[in-house]
């Protein structure tokens, strides 16, 4: 039996969610963080803090289903490249389930193939031609999602889009677009709108492209 859901993933639960992130997940230290792509910054965002949290992680699906709903409604699945998406993926497959929705499946990217049993470099492959969301906690460069596309693309699915929790604002958005014109991302918030990071001398020094398109809750 499927449960019934409001459509729209409210203002109040979008500001909850930013609490929790802004309170829980970011991090900013006079001693740099040393980035996936490389780079040092002032600042961190440690997701797992709100996808391995109850609460958070309720509010976050809630929140990638509706922009699922609004920008890519023909969607069939979600996945991406573990283990940033790994909680993602499960979560909004779950209540994609519960409240009725076509993409209550997902597939998850592993880094290198499995040395055992399948073998499998994509664990649940779904069919050929499955029409996928790909996800992922925070976009710096658009590595781990871009590998995570170019793995199910290999395998005969059709990534239409790209979402993440966070945009970090540093080279993702722009290498994303370029490698996928055809293949929209949204990011659920762009790190330029956390409060913490407007202070001086944090947030802005490896800024390097625009933003991802925003997603706004409504009312």
């Amino acid at each position: 039996m499927h449960l019934s859901m409001k459509q729209h993933f409210t203002p109040e639960e979008r500001q909850s969610l930013q609490s929790l992130i802004e309170g829980r997940v970011l991090k900013t230290s006079p001693e740099p963080f040393m980035l996936s792509n490389g780079r040092q910054s002032n600042h961190y965002f440690d997701c797992k803090a709100v996808t391995y949290d109850g609460r958070g992680l309720s509010l976050l699906a809630r929140a990638f289903i509706d922009c699922i709903l609004r920008n890519f409604p023909d969607a069939q699945a979600v996945g991406g490249l573990t283990l940033g998406a790994d909680s993602i993926a499960a979560a909004v497959c779950m209540k994609s389930y519960e409240f009725g929705y076509d993409f209550s499946r997902a597939s998850i990217v592993r880094k290198e193939p499995k040395k055992h049993g399948t073998m499998a470099v994509i664990e649940n492959e779904l069919e050929k031609g499955t029409r996928i969301v790909v996800v992922d906690d925070v976009i710096t460069s658009g590595s781990s999602a871009l590998k995570a596309y170019a793995r199910f693309v290999d395998a005969g699915y059709h990534p239409i889009g790209i979402i993440s929790l966070i945009d970090r604002e540093e080279g993702g958005t722009n290498n994303i677009e370029q490698q996928h014109p055809q293949a929209p991302f949204y990011a659920i918030y762009n790190k330029s709108e956390f409060t913490k990071l407007k202070q001086p001398g944090i947030g802005s020094a490896n800024q390097h492209d625009h933003p991802a398109k925003a997603f706004t809750a409504t009312a």
